[in-house]
């Protein structure tokens, strides 16, 4: 099956090594058997709540990464083989068993292919339940993006790298942010920051469509809809870049 630009991104993004990373990316476990292959982390975890759909999973797991498989059940335990082991867990994935987990083992969660209030939902629910776990998210909504953004500015997010795709004449945002202040990091900001940054002259032409669809779309709402600050933002967002060349 062919990888999605937006899969490659993510798989891209994934730079350090974890005890736990979990993917719960509704792409069938294309990204998780890429993180397989890396050995980012002890265990990859496959998470959906489609049954028949995890079936097939882990019917191709067993089938291409049969020494790796460590469970289909939903308890975590330590890995002691010392390479990326998987297990899939046919559940919501804002009830992901990271109480199960050792306190001081490292978390990636990544979350993509949903639309940005399932997205902020998920990751609310899960930092309520485990706020105290060294937990960082990869997020790639599929809209609703200041939305997404001011959400984790207010949950107290940092941002760690930032990056804007364009794939099947759709744009896609993807972000790694933490509740930990990173060495280098700053908080989430509302309409970008990483992601404007050091552009060539073919992601500056992307930024700039990606900027001029988003205010249009939220100049094209109803006036009672519209909300200038918002359009205001990424107005501001586009004469900062275009300036800058």
């Amino acid at each position: 099956m062919k990888i999605s630009q937006r899969l490659q991104h993510i798989n891209h993004m994934v730079q350090g090594h974890y005890d736990h990373i979990w993917d719960c990316c509704c792409d069938h476990g294309l990204l998780g058997m890429m993180l397989l292959k890396r050995n980012t982390a002890n265990q990859v975890h496959f998470v959906d709540c489609v049954a028949p759909l995890m079936l097939q999973l882990t019917q191709d797991l067993q089938r291409f990464f049969p020494k790796q498989a460590f469970s289909t059940g939903h308890s975590v335990a330590q890995n002691t083989l010392g390479i990326s082991q998987w297990q899939v867990h046919c559940l919501n994935a804002a009830d992901l068993p990271i109480e199960q987990t050792d306190i001081t083992n490292t978390h990636l969660i990544i979350i993509a292919g949903v639309g940005g209030k399932l997205l902020i939902e998920l990751v609310q629910a899960l930092i309520s339940r485990h706020g105290s776990r060294q937990i960082e998210f990869i997020l790639c909504p599929v809209h609703h993006n200041y939305y997404v953004r001011h959400s984790l500015a207010k949950l107290g997010f940092f941002i760690q790298a930032e990056t804007l795709l364009e794939e099947n004449r759709r744009f896609y945002e993807v972000l790694h942010v933490t509740l930990e202040r990173p060495c280098h990091g700053h908080p989430v900001t509302l309409t970008g920051s990483l992601m404007w940054e050091d552009l060539d002259k073919k992601d500056l032409d992307l930024a700039k469509r990606y900027l001029s669809q988003v205010i249009a779309h939220y100049q094209r709402m109803p006036s009672d809809l519209q909300v200038p600050y918002i359009i205001h933002a990424y107005q501001s967002q586009l004469a900062q870049i275009s300036n800058a060349f």
